[in-house]
């Protein structure tokens, strides 16, 4: 196959209202994941492991944390070979900044793409997480000589409606993009549609004339699923390649983490066994500094109310637990567990603290925050006022304003410890930590 030159941008930018309050001072790409990572890393992994290492950040929204974080965990690239990772912020356009969507992000910076001529446009999410080879995905586009080639993938009908759904011909040529349809089951097969998953492929010349056109149109929300895709549809060959075929992994793994439920599900995917998506990337070297990256994973056992049990941990770089019960929970770098502390499926991010006698279930932690002895959160519905708490129950402790208003109770008896995990259900286990300090 000939040499095909790829330009790579990964749109960054994203505010994550669904996921605030976690991305009040940072943006969704820059948001802890999975004890010792940020969602941005995937992305950037696949583009490192693919070969393509000139890339792109399209940025927009509290951006100095993702910088901050591209300086200290990518700074390994060499320039020298030509690798780098450039971030790009909003131009200014008349008064306003801000970009209006996706395709308006690219648009914005279309000098680019004039001044460096590449074959084929490469255009990425930064807040998913999954594994892709994207020159496979890129060759695949190039042999089926397609105009557009997108990255797709399966999903339940019951959950397609917070999706782009696609309809597919016989020979995976899209015939139709819809945008979050409210009753998804006109385009399911067998109880699940096929969903656009945000990785796209397009001949350059093509793209600038497609932005070109969205930008002139008034009643354009100059988003790609909307309305570049769509109107592409009619106009040019658009083909499907389903996230399988490109995966690294047995069974492909992709999440959207838009929500604090949907990013509590992935964070709880992590731990499950065997676990639903692996941190360790089976491209890797022996000798690759990215395994240092990963946090261990922690399979304990204790008896329980006279029942053996079994709970797995991922335990981030620097964590402090001092005789206290983790279950089924993810604690990022530096983060400490007071004496006599109980967790339950919650997750800290770097930094968090956990008082004395603490008893947190199904609770995310902000960085730096600092959970006061004897707090009670998450048994019975519990909760502090002024907090976030999801349609699925999970609280997020996001700053400290609510310390005033928290539930404290008394360090629980052993019966009433028993008690509790047995309310959770089958699927909670757990196990303590006497005085372990993991490094």
């Amino acid at each position: 196959m000939r040499s095909v030159d790829v330009l790579t941008m990964i749109l960054a930018g994203g505010v994550g209202q669904r996921l605030s309050p976690l991305t009040a001072n940072r943006c969704k790409p820059a948001v802890p994941f999975g004890g010792n990572f940020r969602l941005i890393d995937f992305t950037l992994m696949n583009c490192v492991l693919s070969g393509f290492r000139q890339i792109h950040l399209i940025t927009q929204y509290h951006a100095q944390s993702l910088n901050r974080h591209r300086v200290e965990r990518w700074n390994f690239l060499s320039s020298e070979l030509g690798e780098s990772i450039h971030l790009l912020p909003p131009k200014l356009e008349g008064s306003g900044g801000m970009y209006s969507g996706t395709a308006n992000a690219i648009y914005r910076n279309i000098d680019l793409l004039n001044s460096a001529c590449p074959d084929v446009v490469l255009v990425l999410s930064g807040d998913h997480v999954y594994r892709a080879d994207y020159s496979r995905f890129v060759d695949l586009h190039v042999e089926r000589d397609a105009d557009v080639t997108v990255l797709t993938g399966e999903i339940d009908q019951k959950e397609a409606s917070s999706f782009g759904v696609v309809d597919l011909s016989s020979r995976g040529r899209i015939t139709r993009f819809v945008e979050k349809p409210a009753d998804p089951s006109p385009y399911a097969i067998d109880g699940s549609c096929t969903i656009n998953l945000g990785v796209y492929a397009f001949d350059a010349a093509l793209l600038s004339e497609a932005l070109m056109a969205d930008a002139a149109r008034e009643d354009s929300s100059h988003d790609f699923g909307k309305d570049v895709l769509p109107w592409l549809v009619d106009r040019s060959y658009v083909s499907s390649c389903q996230l399988e075929v490109v995966t690294p992994d047995p069974k492909p793994y992709w999440r959207d983490v838009g929500s604090i439920d949907s990013y509590f599900r992935a964070s709880m995917d992590l731990l499950k066994r065997p676990s639903s998506f692996e941190l360790c990337d089976p491209r890797w070297v022996t000798t690759s500094r990215f395994h240092e990256w990963v946090p261990s994973r922690q399979i304990a056992r204790a008896t329980v109310n006279g029942c053996a049990v079994t709970a797995v941990n991922l335990i981030g770089h620097g964590v402090q637990i001092d005789n206290a019960q983790i279950v089924d929970s993810v604690l990022s770098n530096r983060s400490q567990v007071g004496s006599g502390a109980e967790l339950q499926e919650c997750v800290l991010f770097p930094g968090a603290r956990v008082g004395k006698g603490a008893r947190l279930r199904r609770v995310i932690v902000e960085e730096g925050v600092c959970v006061p002895d004897h707090t009670c959160i998450g048994f019975d519905g519990a909760a502090p006022a002024d907090t976030v708490v999801s349609p699925e129950g999970v609280v997020v402790l996001a700053d400290t304003t609510w310390e005033q208003s928290r539930t404290q109770t008394a360090p629980p008896s052993h019966e009433a410890i028993a008690h509790d995990f047995d309310a959770v259900g089958d699927g909670i286990v757990v196990a303590r930590a006497e005085g372990v300090t993991v490094g």
